[in-house]
């Protein structure tokens, strides 16, 4: 399968072991979607980057700024760091994967009825509100949703 978004600004290319020693250092298997997408680009800003989200009051529209990879030389870019960051703040059984223009997180559900769905976690809800809202069953699905417009990346040309 081909990668499932272009991004730009990746971080390095990665070898499956590197893959499979985050897998093992956090004790997840990733789906294989994102799994494909990590080997193919290493996260970086998608070309295409925005997505609809449901049930949120007054914003029915996220943009995804940066989505996170492994070794990259920006700390802040990479999977281990913002589980580690956002670990404790983000509900137990999802990991961060992309980071909007705020704080909000679109996430991956790690376990349970809703292993390998999308998440968005909302950074700035009041104490006691929601915070989490599906965006997809699964990172594929998620990823040929999204879209661009006048605002998104582009591509550099050859």
């Amino acid at each position: 399968m081909r990668h499932l978004v272009q991004t730009i600004e990746a971080g390095p290319s990665l070898s499956e072991d590197e893959v499979r020693r985050f897998e093992t250092g956090h004790g997840l298997v990733l789906p294989g979607a994102f799994r494909e997408f990590l080997l193919a680009m290493n996260g970086g800003r998608p070309v295409r980057d925005v997505f609809r989200l449901e049930g949120l009051p007054g914003n029915p529209f996220g943009r995804i700024h940066l989505f996170f990879g492994l070794n990259d030389p920006i700390e802040s870019c990479n999977l281990d760091w913002n589980l580690q960051v956002f670990g404790e703040r983000i509900p137990a059984g999802l990991l961060p994967i992309a980071t909007t223009e705020g704080a909000d997180k679109v996430c991956l559900a790690m376990a349970g009825d809703d292993s390998g769905s999308v998440f968005y976690w909302d950074a700035h809800a009041q104490a006691g509100a929601k915070r989490t809202y599906l965006l997809s069953r699964d990172f594929g699905a998620f990823v040929s949703s999204l879209h661009a417009d006048e605002l998104s990346p582009r591509l550099p040309r050859a």
